[in-house]
């Protein structure tokens, strides 16, 4: 008698999971949390790792059919993820880990956006995971969206005046305002206004201007731009100075940005070249040291 109270024991839950199942009554899974980090950065791959804590309320297990993940900035497709097929077991909690991988290579073209969009982006990862319920299916959704917004200019713009000398000759730069120029796929240009006053009894020629433009220690411009202007005795003119960012360094600024923990520190140096009486002479029209922090997983 004690024998068959056991078996009995032991059938009711069995018939009830197969009754469960052949009646298609299994319970949706539920999520219960969705974490995003940072995994192996390459030079030429960033990963994303994504970790999804899933419930799963029926007596059997729940397997996992389908997971898909695409990544996207500025609505440009950056990479694509995807996970091996998994079960998630009968009564309890499980994590699904969701490996991502972002292109580095396709960052210039990202940046390209950024800039033209005054510097605002907005990161998606976008994905499903598929349950197999039997006789249905169970699709929930992956979703990430954090916008992003830079600065990278501030403090290259200044309204109050100050004298520098250049050899023997003294200015007094009055002003000086910065934005984007042309950005193309190749590289991205930054046009720098300012006002300067020559407070000599001769005139001063500025040839040209060199400049320097470091993201974490990476040069991503350097070199010299032709300006080929004369300022007037004790009068004052608004020149032009053009600064060119290499696109293709920018890849390489990407990775060092993510591992230093998404900072980044800009060095931008501009220094005109006067000439007179035949010497040419530097001086600094301006030397901006600042840092460039993003969270584009949130958290």
């Amino acid at each position: 008698m004690k024998a068959a109270k056991i078996l009995i024991a032991f059938l009711i839950p069995v018939l009830f999971m197969g009754c469960c199942i052949q009646e298609g009554k299994l319970g949706e899974p539920e999520i219960r949390g969705i974490s995003h980090e940072w995994g192996e950065i390459t030079a030429s791959t960033t990963e994303i790792i994504t970790r999804i804590d899933v419930y799963n309320p029926n007596p059997v297990s729940l397997p996992l059919k389908d997971i898909l993940t695409e990544i996207y900035m500025n609505n440009i497709k950056m990479g694509e993820g995807s996970a091996l097929k998994a079960e998630i077991k009968a009564n309890s909690e499980s994590s699904i880990v969701v490996s991502t991988e972002l292109e580095n290579g396709r960052i210039p073209e990202w940046w390209v956006s950024h800039i033209k969009n005054n510097e605002k982006s907005r990161m998606n990862v976008k994905g499903y995971l598929v349950f197999d319920l039997k006789i249905t299916e169970f699709k929930y959704p992956i979703e990430l969206s954090n916008p992003v917004k830079t600065d990278i200019l501030a403090g290259l713009s200044s309204d109050t005046p100050q004298k520098i000398n250049a050899g023997p000759i003294t200015l007094t730069i009055n002003s000086i305002e910065s934005h984007w120029g042309e950005v193309s796929k190749d590289y991205t240009e930054i046009i720098t206004l300012a006002t300067i006053h020559n407070d000599n009894l001769i005139p001063v020629a500025i040839t040209k201007l060199n400049y320097l433009v470091e993201m974490n220690g990476i040069k991503i411009g350097e070199g010299s731009s032709d300006v080929a202007t004369i300022i007037q005795p004790k009068s004052g003119a608004t020149l032009t100075f053009a600064t060119k960012l290499d696109n293709k360094m920018l890849d390489e600024w990407w990775v060092s940005h993510i591992k230093n923990g998404e900072r980044t520190k800009v060095k931008i140096v501009l220094q005109p070249v006067i000439e007179v009486a035949g010497e040419r002479f530097r001086f600094t029209l301006a030397e901006k040291e600042s840092e460039l922090t993003t969270n584009l997983l949130g958290g």
